[in-house]
Formats: C-alpha cells, sequence, structure tokens
C-alpha cells in the first residue's frame, strides 16, 4: 500500500538550497504526509506571452498534469517564472482541487521583484505561505477570513508577508480530518 504525499516537481529552475528548506518546512506542516522532489521540467513553450512577459498558469498546470504520477498524492508545481491567468494581473499560485495538482511562482515573491536586496529567508517564509495555501486547496480548503492563516487570500506580497506558514486553529481541524481520511484510503 502507497502511503499518500506531496510530490514537489520544479519547472523550469529553483535554487536547490530553497527547495530543499521548502520541502523540510512542508514536511513539517503537512505531517504526517511524506514530502519528496520528483525532478525538474521545462517550461512550456506555448505557456509564454511575449505581450505581457508572463506564463500563462494554466498551460504549467497541463504540463504539470502529464507528470502526475500518484493519485493518492498531492503534486506541488514550483517555478521561478512569473505566471498569470486571464484576468489578473500575476499568480502567486494556483490549485485544481479535483486534480490534486497546484502551483507556486517565486517570481513576485522575492524582494528583488520590489526593489529589494535579496532575502533568501524572507523568500523562503513567502514560498512556503504560498505552497501552504495552494495544497490547502488541493485537500478541499477555501479562503479563511483570518489574516494571519496561510489559507488567507493574498492580493499581494503584503498580505503573504502579514500570514503565518501554517493554518489557523479552524483550518488546521479541517486539514487533518482531511488528511486523516486519506490516509485511511491507503
Amino acid at each position: 500500500m502507497k502511503e499518500p504525499s506531496i510530490i514537489i516537481l520544479v519547472v523550469g529552475y529553483l535554487e536547490e538550497n530553497l527547495l530543499r528548506d521548502i520541502q523540510l518546512q512542508l514536511g513539517t506542516v503537512f505531517d504526517p504526509l511524506y514530502v519528496t522532489i520528483s525532478g525538474n521540467i521545462s517550461a512550456p513553450k506555448k505557456a509564454y506571452n511575449l505581450q505581457r512577459r508572463q506564463y500563462r498558469t494554466l498551460e504549467f498546470m497541463k504540463a504539470l498534469r502529464k507528470h502526475t504520477v500518484d493519485k493518492n498524492s498531492k503534486h506541488l508545481g514550483i517555478t521561478n517564472l512569473d505566471l498569470y491567468t486571464e484576468g489578473a494581473e500575476f499568480d502567486f499560485g494556483l490549485a485544481l482541487q479535483d486534480k490534486n495538482l497546484c502551483i507556486v511562482s517565486t517570481h513576485r515573491l522575492r524582494p528583488e521583484y520590489y526593489w529589494q536586496p535579496s532575502n533568501p529567508q524572507l523568500l523562503l517564509k513567502r514560498a512556503v505561505k504560498e505552497a501552504v495555501h495552494e495544497l490547502g486547496h488541493c485537500f478541499g480548503l477555501e479562503h479563511c477570513y483570518n489574516p494571519r492563516c496561510a489559507m488567507h487570500f493574498s492580493s499581494g506580497v503584503i498580505d503573504t508577508d502579514r500570514k503565518r506558514e501554517r493554518f489557523c486553529e479552524e483550518c488546521q481541524k479541517r486539514i487533518r480530518t482531511k488528511i486523516t481520511i486519506q490516509h485511511q484510503k491507503t
């Protein structure tokens, strides 16, 4: 019987130390699930919008879907490229609940994007918050009204900075129930 897990797949490039630190922190938040790194795939060429100089998030999701390896697991794509969906300026991330699939972009989470000095710890915190948020959606959680909860919607990096890397008490109860149910199915 295969244990349910969270499988990370890099799309494009991501610093190895950042990737490993994200893996470790997600393992703590989603314990007892295993968090593994599956590998790296190229960014889909047709995802790039030359006029916007950004990548279409849904094209990334299609590419990731081809690499999902286990129906009992959640799959998290991480990229350093700038993502967007139609009608939005950008995406920090996106989740497809029914597909157990989500993606997070570190592009606008980087302090350098806002003309600030590089800060690997701040980038890690932001990336973990957004990964926890999108994975929460994969487990069926909705946005939370608590501005400190990882499930609170971030309209910008200030909202992300305000959040914690963990769920509020109510969302934590919900996620524990869902993880337990998923764990019992396998």
